[in-house]
């Protein structure tokens, strides 16, 4: 066991300042973490099986898909550390397929190659598959690689080649990419174990308890739906787009005259579930702009003259939805980088929530003074 250990923790050959460690350390602590928030998103079969249970009329299965996407995205940790595991257990498996048996002595009969074919270090193998995933899930962020910018989709040809033209071993590099691919593409059939989602402390981000399953004879416009702790039918209205409830609900606010009744009436609407989400983010995570509208009472100003170039802006409204709220105890996500990561910076929802004053901050950014 401690062989095995051993083979993905050397960083070697060489010393700590020579130059292909140092890239290797450097390539480490940034795409690792980069990696680790949005890492490729597997299945649960116990909330899989679930959802079996739901029957199947068109409203039901639009809220199972909801539902288990919106879960998903809620164990980022879990996963990352799963793609890690999966990564290992290729690794392993092919090198021992590559060096234990016949099958290379029938490729050198076809491909002159070198031996050893691989050595028995897989750190720098592992994080090249990592390298790989990430670029599959940015293929469009630039990265700087080795002091040059590089579209993400060609990170891993680019580190080929730049391997092939410094002239270093690049078996290992290959067999990362290699493995980083086969990964990628059994991500959504493979499934994150329930103790490694309850090891990592996420358990409570994806588990839909029996407390949370909406009862269908209650007073409330979804039947058979499961909602997140602490979540309210705003958040599921936001991530379906049901514009009419939320505008019920938002009419519901204007009738409310006292301080003291527009506060109540409009509480749900800046609720938090049990991860910090409140119905905006549901909004952004799901690129939905009409609803993004009505949550912080946006009015369009396209036609108005010496509008100075703005498209929206928001009026005095009631709600008082903060449009820089933060999810995980206001260390999280804003819904500005949410809607940046789900559909890109140029989405017409991310345009929107910059002209109203919306920062984009990812978990753990740490906020300017002046967008507090």
């Amino acid at each position: 066991m401690w062989r095995i250990l051993t083979s993905f923790t050397w960083c070697g050959p060489g010393t700590l300042i020579d130059f292909p460690v140092l890239m290797l350390l450097y390539n480490m602590v940034s795409i690792v973490p980069s990696y680790e928030k949005d890492p490729h998103e597997t299945c649960i079969q116990q909330q899989q099986q679930q959802y079996d249970d739901i029957p199947t009329n068109n409203e039901d299965i639009r809220d199972r898909i909801v539902n288990q996407w919106t879960a998903r995205r809620r164990r980022p940790r879990s996963d990352c550390i799963f793609a890690f595991i999966c990564c290992a257990i290729l690794i392993l498996s092919s090198y021992l397929l590559l060096t234990e048996t016949t099958m290379l002595m029938y490729i050198t009969r076809y491909i002159p190659i070198r031996h050893p074919i691989l050595l028995p270090v897989f750190t720098r193998t592992l994080l090249y598959s990592i390298i790989t995933l990430h670029s599959l899930k940015h293929p469009e962020q630039q990265q700087n690689i080795n002091f040059f910018p590089i579209p993400g989709k060609y990170v891993p040809l680019f580190h080929i080649f730049f391997g092939i033209f410094m002239k270093y071993r690049i078996n290992e590099t290959v067999h990362g990419i290699v493995v980083g691919l086969i990964y990628a593409s059994l991500a959504d059939k493979l499934f994150t174990p329930i103790w490694l989602i309850h090891l990592v402390g996420e358990d409570g981000n994806m588990m839909i308890i029996e407390e949370g399953v909406v009862d269908a004879n209650t007073n409330n416009p979804y039947h058979n739906i499961r909602l997140e702790p602490g979540a309210n039918f705003l958040h599921h209205a936001a991530a379906i787009k049901d514009l009419s409830y939320i505008q019920s609900q938002v009419d519901l606010v204007d009738l409310a005259s006292t301080p003291a009744e527009i506060i109540r009436s409009s509480q749900p609407f800046r609720q938090a579930d049990r991860n910090g989400w409140q119905p905006l983010h549901e909004a952004g995570r799901s690129g939905q702009l009409n609803v993004l509208k009505l949550l912080l009472e946006v009015d369009t100003i396209d036609n108005e003259p010496n509008n100075g170039g703005r498209t929206w802006r928001r009026r005095a409204g009631k709600l008082k939805i903060d449009v820089n709220a933060r999810t995980n105890n206001n260390r999280g996500f804003t819904v500005l980088n949410i809607v940046e990561d789900n559909h890109g910076e140029d989405h017409i929802c991310a345009q929107l929530l910059r002209e109203v004053g919306a920062v984009s901050l990812g978990f753990g950014d740490e906020a300017n003074d002046d967008e507090e």
